[in-house]
């Protein structure tokens, strides 16, 4: 019997809406927090846009209330915060 590493399980959603929102954009970059779950999304397109890709593949999203926190984590540099 195996067990999935939830880091392993991050990653592989990770990359798979990385794929198709760079179907859309090529420089697109998505990140998801390992202990919220929140996904992060570096990309020109638009919110609606990026919920109507990932929506697409099956996966249920919606835009945050707030801007992510950079915790122990550095500045990406997408949010200007």
């Amino acid at each position: 019997m195996s067990h999935s590493n939830p880091t392993d399980t991050h990653a592989a959603h990770a990359a798979q809406m990385t794929q198709a929102l760079r179907a859309h954009d090529p420089d697109a970059q998505v990140h998801i927090d390992a202990d919220s779950g929140q996904l992060s999304v570096a990309t020109v397109l638009s919110e609606s846009e990026v919920l109507s890709v990932l929506q697409q593949i099956g996966v249920e999203a919606a835009v945050a209330d707030e801007k992510p926190r950079h915790g122990s984590g550095g500045c990406c540099g997408s949010c200007g915060g």
